[in-house]
This record gives structure tokens, C-alpha cells and sequence, in this order.
């Protein structure tokens, strides 16, 4: 929902998603000399008081300082969906002593419900190194053994099992867990089917949910990935074996006599995971055995079934479809940052269960030996887009694919917005990469890409200096506040610790794409796939691309800014001395902060203009 007002001096806009607002704030240039900040209250409902809302800084030395907003753009994260709030925003001016007000601005705002009914949207909270995380729960955080680049290390962790009554996982959760196993309840008797594809299948609840539906007569089939891995060994006649190590799809290259090379195969690390975590799970009826011992298919002719999605079918007929990017594991619900998104359309789902059913065939990408390739179906089936989709429409794109034509269309869709905002939890595919370190088309105001990247180091580092080099490039990265000499847990800024749920990817793992969300016809891009050539013609992937929905765009746009603006309030402390950053905690005393954003070329100037 978006809303705006104004007077002379200033104006908010006031974009609601789910448990974000963002407030877009902006001033006349005859109101910005003499500009202090902006004091804002918030009231729930349609009574009760304004009260301040959280974030505000204060001026250093100032008694009885009120905590003031030095921005254009604020988001508040302390909101409830659904709910009514008024935002009362009065700009400040005169001396930190003594302060002048202008002239308030109000406006009122509904914030979006999850569901409407065709699209359900459950971002998990997807922030637990942070300043809410430690403040909650910073007195169970614990030193663990780990393993960092394959030397042992101690590292603090806040674990949410160490937390009693379930709290941390529920704060954590944000309402993602409770709708993925409400999504399954639904089915609710023998008129129901569930189809589902999954990559990391070893969270417990999730399991125990699908055999919950199975218990009730629920027919459930859940293709898993389980590509084999070749391992060899050297066989001598006396029947004694000796294992080979060796990495590859060939034997080894070396002559044995009197030895013979035995290949052998079994599940990767990931199938082995989620046939031990099944195994697991009991039942109370001996009757759903045999239904039970063929729930799991697996996907073998594949480099990674990558998929996430559930398909809920009622009398035969495919009615909803789960998807998103999060994992069925501890680590995907409550760890890194995830979505879970549901989509109520027959159509849409009537593709996903097609889809499922190719893969349930367990088909090689290419044709062999007379057996259809799966690149091929899925092309003809969700044939490659070429220009934008059709106005309103809800397009879902299957991988694997011929090529990497649509990889391609999702860079051409970049390098065409006006403002991007764009996911990254690995690397930067070449396709995007070149149109983001080329200089912008036409004239006027340049586009600004924001781009949210998992990390900046490693294989990442030589492509993010060179897009940080761009100033149309606004780039924050997963990060925490780094500890500094003489830090406690009774310092202002509270030690921000991780779950330990998460090796790999620690941050951000969601795979989202929007395309000027702020107009009219925005475009919102997301699924399990990572906008990458592995994820586009290799893996089994799923995508949704939604064009014209701006519910749907405010909801992500909302959750994007949130993460983003609380990693890059992080990047750039952690890059200061000592000394600067604890000034950082003070306002500016005078206008000063206010002036990048009236520099035409700067980045504070054109966000400025593109949320006003």
C-alpha cells in the first residue's frame, strides 16, 4: 500500500508491505537550510497516542536530546501486518538547544496482509546478527568449535535450541515455519494430493508434516535430490580391498595388474542427509507403510535438484503452488534470509504439477539413447521470454534449459529499469555483471541499482570492487558489527552473534529480481534459481515472474530495503576507526547530512527522487 501527503515545506510517501513501512521522505529546497532532521511519532489504530518510533540518534552533549531522523529514507520494522498506523513526521530546525518545529505532516497507512488470496508472502526475519537478536537473547550466546577454511577456530553463537520456550525460533521464523506447515495441513484427507521437489530435506517439523498428510490418507510423493557420487576401489584376487580416493567421473589413469577397478556409486552428502532425517520419522498406523516407503522419489539424472516447491492438488486438480527460495532445513527457516511464496492459480499450478511430473520421470537434461531430454520440455513448456511479459501476468520459468537465453533476459530487464533491486547469495552471473559496470543509457537522472550480495570476498571480491566502482551501484553486503577494544554486552552497541545453523551461506540466500517497483507496472522476479548459468541450464530450478502486481512489489521492496540498509549501515561502520564510529552514535549538529542528497550525481540524490 502506498500513500502520500505534503505541505509547503516537505512531503512523505509511505510504502506498507507486510511488517515493513518505509517512509519517503523529502524537501522543498528553500526548507533544507537549517534542516536538523525529521522527529517522527506513530500511532496504532485509530485512537491512542503518537510515541516515537525506534532508530532515532540524538545530538552529543544535549540534555534531554529528542532522538531525531537524519535521512530521506527510514524504514520502520516495528509493525504489525495488517494493521493501521499514522505517521505524524514534523522536519526540525534552529539549534541542537533549542530546536524549532515546521510545520507536521500526517499521513495514514495500512500495512499488506500475508495472503490476499492469490499470492501469500512469509519473509523469515533473516537478521539474527543483530542488535534485537543480542538484546532478546545475547545472555544464552556461547563459544563453539568450528572449522574455518579447514583450521579449527572458535566462534561465538547465539543457538536458538540454547533458548527456552521455542522463543528464539519463533522470533527467527518471522512466520515462515508456520506457514510452510500450514501450507501442508491444508491437505487434509484422502481427496488431497502434495507434490513436492526439494534440495536439503532434513528439518524434522517439515518431514513429519508431509507423513502427518500421509497418515491422513493424503497422497504424497516428494522427488529429492540424490544424484549419485562414483567412488572407486582396487580389488586384488584375494578378495582384500583397498578404497581410492579420487574426484571425477573416469577411473583412475594408472594401470593395476593382478588389481581390478571396481567403480561404485551411492547418494551425495545431501541425499544421504535427507534419506537419515526421514528414517527418522515414525508412524502410528503399520497401514501407511508401503506409502510411506514410496514417498521419496529420487532425482538422480541432475547436476543439483535445486527446486523448493509443493504442489496441492484436491480431487485430482492442482489448485496452489509453495515456492520460494527457502530449503526444508533448520538452516533455511531460521537462519540465512529466506521467502516462502504461495501462489493460489490453477493455471500456475497446473504447470508446476506438469513439471513435477517430468521430473518425477527422472529424465536425463538432453536427449540419450531415444529418451526425451528435460531442457527440452522444459523450453517448450515455459518457452524463453523475449521482451517484457504480458501486462499482469504470472509467468513461471523451469529449468534445466537449452541455453542460457533467459539468464540473458533477466540482464537486458536489469539494464532497462529505472531502479533495481536485485539478490545475489553467490556470485554475480557474467550476463548481469556486464550490465552493471556499463555506463547508463540515456539522459537525465541515472538509474540506481541496488544490489545485495552475500559477501563482497573470495571469488566475489574483483567483481564487486568492480561494480562498487559504478556510481549507479548502491551495494550492502551480510555482515554484523564487528567487536572493538573494550566491547561488553553492557556497551550501547550490543556484540551481534550468528545461529550456527548455516555453514555455506550465513546471510542471504533468497534469488529476487525487481524491476522498477516504485511505478505502476512493477516486475518481481523470484524462486529458487540464483540467476546464474548453473542455475539455468544445468540444475532443476523453478522461477516466478509476477508483472504488474504492486501489493506484491511493496511486500518485497519493503523486505529488500530492510535487509539492505540494515548490512549496509554495518559495511560502513565496520570500515571506520574507532574514534568514528563511536561519534557515528550523534547526530550532525547543523544541515551538513542533508547536503548529498541536493548534489545532483550522488547517490543520496537520486534515491532521494526516486522514493519521493
Amino acid at each position: 500500500m502506498r500513500v502520500r501527503n505534503q505541505n509547503q515545506a516537505i512531503s512523505v510517501q509511505a510504502i506498507a508491505g507486510t511488517e515493513v513501512v518505509l517512509l519517503c521522505l523529502n524537501a522543498a529546497g528553500q526548507a533544507t537550510p537549517g534542516l536538523l532532521g525529521f522527529a517522527i511519532t506513530r500511532r496504532k489504530g485509530a485512537g491512542g497516542r503518537f510515541r516515537p518510533i525506534g532508530g532515532g540518534r540524538e545530538f552529543a552533549g544535549v540534555a534531554n536530546s529528542p532522538a531525531l531522523i537524519q535521512a530521506f529514507l527510514w524504514g520502520d520494522y516495528a509493525v504489525d501486518a495488517g494493521t493501521t498506523y499514522t505517521y505524524r513526521v514534523v522536519p526540525m530546525y534552529g539549534q541542537p538547544t533549542a530546536l524549532v518545529k515546521g510545520e507536521a505532516v500526517e499521513l495514514t497507512v495500512t500495512t499488506e496482509d500475508p495472503d490476499d488470496g492469490t499470492h501469500a508472502v512469509h519473509f523469515n526475519r533473516g537478521v539474527a546478527g543483530s542488535q534485537a537478536y543480542s538484546r532478546l537473547f545475547g545472555q544464552y550466546r556461547k563459544w563453539y568449535r568450528v572449522s574455518q577454511n579447514g583450521q579449527p577456530a572458535a566462534r561465538e553463537y547465539v543457538k536458538p535450541e540454547d533458548v527456552p520456550n521455542r522463543a528464539a525460533w519463533q522470533w527467527l521464523s518471522r512466520g515462515l515455519e508456520e506457514a510452510l506447515l500450514a501450507f501442508i495441513a491444508q491437505a487434509s484427507g484422502p481427496e488431497y494430493s502434495l507434490r513436492a521437489a526439494v534440495y536439503e530435506f532434513t528439518y524434522r517439523p517439515a518431514i513429519q508434516a508431509f507423513v502427518d498428510a500421509l497418515e491422513r490418507g493424503v497422497d504424497v510423493k516428494i522427488i529429492h535430490h540424490a544424484p549419485p557420487e562414483s567412488s572407486y576401489r582396487l580389488k586384488q584376487k584375494t578378495g582384500a580391498v583397498t578404497t581410492v580416493t579420487y574426484a571425477g567421473d573416469d577411473p583412475p589413469a594408472v594401470t593395476y595388474k593382478r588389481r581390478e577397478v571396481v567403480q561404485e556409486t551411492q547418494p551425495d552428502d545431501v541425499a544421504l542427509a535427507a534419506g537419515q532425517a526421514v528414517s527418522q520419522i515414525g508412524l502410528t498406523d503399520p497401514a501407511y507403510l508401503a506409502a510411506f516407503d514410496a514417498m521419496l522419489i529420487e532425482r538422480q539424472r541432475t547436476t543439483i535438484s535445486h527446486n523448493k516447491f509443493i504442489v496441492l492438488l484436491k480431487d485430482g486438480r492442482p489448485l496452489q503452488v509453495w515456492t520460494g527460495s527457502t530449503n526444508f532445513t533448520a538452516g533455511g527457516l531460521f537462519g540465512q534470509s529466506n521467502v516462502g511464496h504461495i501462489v493460489r492459480d490453477e493455471g500456475v499450478a497446473q504447470k508446476y504439477l506438469a513439471y513435477w511430473e517430468q521430473l518425477a520421470a527422472d529424465p536425463p537434461r538432453r536427449a540419450k539413447a531415444g529418451v526425451a531430454g528435460l531442457a527440452d520440455w522444459t523450453a517448450a513448456a515455459t518457452p524463453d521470454l523475449a521482451g517484457p511479459p504480458p501486462a499482469g501476468s504470472i509467468t513461471p520459468i523451469f529449468s534445466p534449459r537449452p541455453d542460457t537465453t533467459m539468464l540473458q533476459w533477466y540482464a537486458d530487464r536489469l539494464a532497462a529499469g529505472r531502479a533495481i533491486f536485485f539478490t545475489a547469495a553467490f556470485s554475480v552471473a557474467d550476463e548481469i555483471f556486464a550490465k552493471v559496470t556499463q555506463p547508463p543509457a540515456g539522459a537525465g537522472e541515472p538509474p540506481l541499482r541496488y544490489l545485495l550480495l552475500e559477501s563482497n570476498s573470495g571469488t566475489m571480491r574483483a567483481k564487486y570492487r568492480a561494480m562498487a566502482a559504478h556510481p549507479e551501484n548502491r551495494i550492502a553486503w551480510g555482515d554484523t558489527y564487528r567487536t572493538r577494544p573494550g566491547d561488553t554486552d553492557e556497551r550501547p552497541l550490543l556484540i551481534e552473534t550468528l545461529t550456527g545453523l548455516n555453514d555455506h551461506v550465513e546471510y542471504l540466500h533468497t534469488k529476487y529480481l525487481l524491476i522498477d517497483p516504485l511505478s505502476d507496472d512493477p516486475i518481481v522476479i523470484s524462486g529458487s534459481a540464483n540467476f546464474s548459468r548453473n542455475s539455468t541450464i544445468y540444475n532443476d530450478e523453478n522461477m516466478l515472474i509476477v508483472r504488474g502486481n504492486t501489493r506484491l512489489a511493496d511486500i518485497f521492496l519493503g523486505e529488500f530495503m530492510r535487509l539492505f540498509n540494515h548490512f549496509y549501515a554495518r559495511n560502513q561502520a565496520n570500515t571506520l576507526p574507532d574514534e568514528a564510529f563511536r561519534a557515528r552514535a550523534y547526530l550532525q549538529p547543523d544541515d551538513s547530512w542533508a547536503a548529498a542528497a541536493y548534489t545532483p550525481g550522488t547517490q543520496a540524490h537520486t534515491e532521494r527522487l526516486l522514493f519521493a
